[in-house]
């Protein structure tokens, strides 16, 4: 009997309660896969042999970059047994994940990647002094203006990386918290999309945001602190999300066009198989504005996601040139008679994320 295809996982277990995990089991068994918990901290060869690995380790890597020696060990586990296996499919590549760690960096990469002129990411600037003087330079040099987001640097990897403000004048500028990015803020009608990418497919999720902020604004308000989640969590009611009633611009209907442009894009520059994508749609210009990548995002309202989720990963496999499916599920190419029917074509041709 052949063996099957595993897929070798680690993901912490707050996550799997979220998706469900035992639908995904459910998921791999009626497709033929055989889906296995790997434990980082030991070796990865005695627990193989692998023919994916999914995973959510971004918290350990990020751990590891900070020096921490426990998290440096699993990373570097994980390196060697992947370099001894070059036809291994991680989803998603550690290097491509940490991309993503530095918010300034990301944001570089997004703005020499974007290739729309109605697609763009807002300006951007790392603060790096506690000085009001030295703070208000930056922001003239790089053209930031009042107000914007100050963001933590690192995207991922702490329980504050979510933990925002939204500064509207300079005496609120000592309330910034180092190291962070200033990133202007787009006036969106209080709507953020949440582009929501597995492989091939995508699914836009509408979600609250914040209401529109003006010149006036800066005079009265003070710094706003916010977490992402919370401001943007399906049906939240907070005060910052209601527009102003006599001053209620007209919505912008999204184009799903560009929303689609906007996912491939940021595949060719991420190269990531499990992605999050947050956009604006700028309420005067109608132009669209990605304001964070996320990697492995919660997918909450995301339909059919392990079913797209295994659909990626064959097609991932196809392209390693050992994968054969037939009517009893995926299994091992050479163990199948060249007579088999393949569940796709052999010389299907698709640009790879690796």
């Amino acid at each position: 009997m052949c063996d099957k295809y595993v897929i070798g996982y680690w993901v912490p277990e707050k996550k799997r309660q979220k998706f469900n995990w035992n639908e995904f089991e459910d998921v791999c068994e009626s497709e033929g896969f055989q889906l296995k918990m790997i434990d980082v901290s030991s070796s990865l060869e005695k627990q193989g042999p692998l023919h994916v690995f999914l995973h959510k380790l971004t918290d350990t890597q990020s751990h590891a970059e900070s020096g921490d020696k426990n998290a440096a060990d699993i990373v570097l586990r994980l390196q060697e047994y992947i370099a001894k296996h070059p036809d291994l499919v991680v989803i998603d590549p550690l290097d491509n994940i940490r991309n993503l760690r530095n918010r300034y960096k990301s944001y570089e990469f997004i703005q020499e990647g974007i290739q729309f002129k109605d697609v763009f990411t807002p300006n951007f600037v790392e603060i790096k002094s506690k000085n009001v003087h030295e703070i208000v330079s930056t922001l003239k040099k790089r053209g930031i203006k009042y107000p914007f987001v100050c963001k933590p640097l690192i995207a991922y990897g702490s329980s504050d990386a979510h933990k925002m403000m939204i500064i509207f004048n300079e005496k609120d500028l000592k309330d910034c918290q180092l190291p962070c990015v200033a990133q202007d803020f787009i006036n969106h009608n209080a709507i953020l999309y949440k582009l929501f990418v597995v492989g091939d497919h995508f699914h836009v999720v509408e979600r609250p945001s914040f209401k529109n902020f003006y010149q006036e604004d800066c005079n009265v308000l003070s710094t706003i602190f916010f977490d992402s989640h919370d401001i943007s969590k399906s049906g939240s009611r907070s005060k910052w999300s209601i527009l102003s009633e006599d001053n209620i611009p007209l919505t912008v209907q999204p184009n799903y066009q560009i929303f689609e442009k906007i996912v491939k894009n940021i595949q060719e520059i991420f190269r990531l198989v499990l992605v999050g994508i947050d956009v604006v749609i700028e309420n005067h210009t109608g132009k669209y504005a990605i304001i964070d990548v996320n990697v492995f995002p919660g997918y909450d309202g995301y339909p059919n996601f392990f079913e797209h989720l295994i659909d990626s990963i064959k097609k991932l496999l196809l392209e390693r040139g050992s994968f054969r499916q037939n009517s009893k599920g995926c299994t091992l190419k050479k163990c199948q008679s060249d007579d088999l029917d393949s569940g796709f074509e052999s010389d299907e041709k698709r640009k790879s994320i690796k």
